[in-house]
């Protein structure tokens, strides 16, 4: 009866003995990818997130009462200001002033190699209403 239980002891021990190599090697790869994929796109997400801060900032601002040019003005000196320098801002912001109120349109890609023939492209779009 012991040996019974000594041999199905020992083939237990055995087949616990942790991550195999190729077991590390995946891990690895898969950490190597995420914290690869967070390199490359984290950049363009925060530089999202406060070109959205330039964007809700602008409520502080007599919109209404300004023109396009002006309004275009004072995007451009917030642009600067949070350091958004690669943003052509003429060619993504759309303004469209109306009677009632004016909307600011942001649209704009990114395209960002990754490795190989691999690329990941990035859209971002959003309107901004102002009374």
């Amino acid at each position: 009866m012991n040996s019974i239980k000594s041999r199905g002891m020992k083939s237990l021990k055995h087949r616990s003995t942790g991550l195999s190599v190729t077991g590390i090697i995946l891990l690895l790869v898969g950490l190597v990818a995420v914290i690869t994929l967070l390199l490359r796109l984290g950049p363009h997400y925060i530089d999202w997130r406060t070109m959205q801060s330039v964007f809700i900032g602008l409520e502080r601002q007599p919109i209404q009462e300004m023109s396009k040019n002006q309004i275009r003005e004072a995007i451009a000196k917030s642009f600067r200001i949070n350091g958004l320098r690669d943003f052509d801002q003429r060619s993504l912001v759309a303004i469209d002033a109306e009677k009632e109120f004016t909307t600011v349109s942001v649209s704009y890609e990114r395209r960002e190699h990754i490795v190989y023939n691999i690329d990941i492209v990035l859209t971002f779009e959003q309107s901004f209403q102002y009374p």
